[in-house]
């Protein structure tokens, strides 16, 4: 008789808690319903406009990248053009004759110079072109893109040079706008210089001398050091883990800012525009219905987005998990797949406000090696880097 009321009043609770998490995503979804049912017609032409606005956009972009792959194809040949990924920032300058690779999950650098042949039998030529090359690179505040299109042309990245604090002489000094010219001098006086040639789709067979070097063994905190105001400054607002954002934010691009996906997601946080750029656009009150790359590529508005969509995912979702670990667990999980892969990864089906009961009575541990097992592998390697990750800011935030 006992075990009997003990299971009815568990089960009642069970139901409570049920019923309330059901009721809060009920509430959640009234709301964004309501909003567009309070829109008048004018707002909805207003949409329809942006959204229109917003495909011409991309259009553009697509007719304006493509141009620039062909153009790049002609000089340096279509199985050997590089381009920006979400660990890796490449820029071309001087009209495509010269090209920088930084890849920040490695640390390597890589400079790549068409010279004439004249030039490449001169060694004190090739030696000032690369010189000249490097201190570009290491004042560059960066490109949003290598092109114009009819619709958006490149601005800068940020304000501040990219590699800041992040390359070190032979000697062990860290390169400083104060000594360029000695530090570079220094640091291309002890480094290998390649040569080799390349034929462009045009037909034409070019020389180019290449060179490689480290980033200092510290470069990811210096670059997360770049963004702290910002990530403090969302986190406040917005009450999210800083943490959080900034693990997020290495495992997405270790703090690259010219971070694009093949998605694409774009920037530091690898927003994609057409789903959390979307909502982050809506619940902001933005001015668009989709952020454009450059807008993504810029620093605050990426970390805003990022850190906002973390907040949402809460808001949305989680915010009757009672174990806060769980609870960022989860958002970390929802992230990266999103919370109907995380639901289904619980219950077998999307809908992640019945799974809340099931997330409750799991530890953290138990819930962690749950998610090892069920959730899709690339996101089970995503939530081990973040978790790793955040306790490594935490030391680092003290």
């Amino acid at each position: 008789m006992k075990r009997t009321l003990f299971f009815i009043l568990f089960m009642s609770c069970l139901m409570t808690t049920y019923a309330q998490v059901e009721s809060e995503y009920e509430r959640f979804i009234k709301e964004q319903q309501d909003a567009m049912n309070s829109m008048n017609n004018n707002d909805s032409l207003l949409l329809i406009e942006l959204d229109k606005q917003y495909n011409d956009y991309i259009k553009a972009e697509n007719e304006a990248y493509e141009k620039f792959v062909r153009e790049m194809s002609n000089l340096w040949g279509s199985n050997n053009i590089i381009e920006s990924s979400q660990k890796e920032w490449v820029e071309y300058t001087d009209n495509g004759q010269s090209r920088s690779k930084v890849d920040f999950e490695e640390g390597k650098v890589t400079i790549e110079i068409i010279v004439t042949p004249e030039e490449a039998k001169s060694d004190t030529q090739v030696d000032k072109k690369v010189e000249d090359k490097l201190k570009e690179l290491l004042v560059s505040r960066g490109k949003t893109k290598d092109y114009n299109s009819a619709k958006e042309k490149a601005i800068d990245l940020q304000s501040t040079p990219i590699l800041d604090n992040q390359i070190k002489t032979p000697s062990g000094n860290v390169v400083k706008k104060e000594t360029l010219d000695r530090d570079v001098k220094e640091i291309v006086e002890d480094i290998a210089i390649e040569k080799k040639e390349i034929t462009g789709d045009d037909g034409k067979t070019r020389q180019v001398v290449t060179v490689k070097l480290d980033l200092a063994p510290d470069h990811i905190r210096t670059r997360a050091e770049q963004y702290k105001n910002e990530v403090e400054k969302y986190c406040r607002k917005y009450d999210v883990d800083p943490a959080m954002a900034y693990a997020v934010m290495q495992t997405e691009s270790s703090f690259n800012p010219k971070a694009k996906s093949h998605v694409p997601a774009y920037g530091l946080m690898q927003i994609v525009p057409s789903s959390a750029g979307k909502d982050c656009a809506m619940s902001l009150k933005k001015p668009f219905t989709k952020p454009t790359a450059n807008y993504l590529y810029n620093p605050e508005n990426n970390i805003e987005m990022g850190i906002h969509y973390l907040y949402l995912l809460k808001k949305r979702y989680y915010t009757k998990v009672e174990d806060i670990d769980s609870q960022k667990l989860c958002i970390i999980a929802s992230y990266n797949t999103g919370a109907g892969n995380v639901a289904r990864a619980l219950r077998g089906d999307t809908n992640i406000s019945k799974a809340i009961p099931q997330i409750n009575a799991m530890s953290y541990k138990d819930l962690f090696k749950y998610f090892e097992r069920k959730l899709l592998p690339e996101t089970q390697n995503y939530i081990r880097k973040v978790t790793e990750r955040m306790n490594e800011f935490e030391k680092w935030m003290k």
